[in-house]
């Protein structure tokens, strides 16, 4: 069983790096980091707007379906219908 897990994760890994470089392509700068978390806060991986640009920054700590999700749904809110994302993807 663990290793349809490992293959899956994989499989999730591979999606996410190819939707990255869809997204960087599109002038969305996808960046994945260790967010620090401390008692009084927590800081989540979503969408920004860094000096006029297009930013997600991604917890790399999230599970591989977790980061493919937000990356998708972030994707969907930038873009919406002005750009077609590939069949593939």
């Amino acid at each position: 069983m663990a290793g349809k897990t490992s293959a899956k994760n994989t499989a999730q890994e591979n999606l996410f790096r190819e939707l990255r470089t869809f997204a960087e392509q599109c002038g969305i700068e996808v960046r994945c980091e260790k967010l620090s978390r401390d008692y009084g806060y927590r800081v989540r991986s979503g969408g920004c707007t860094v000096m006029g640009n297009k930013w997600v920054i991604v917890d790399r700590a999230l599970p591989a379906r977790e980061r493919l999700d937000l990356l998708a749904d972030e994707l969907r809110e930038s873009l919406g219908e002005q750009v077609e994302i590939p069949a593939k993807l």
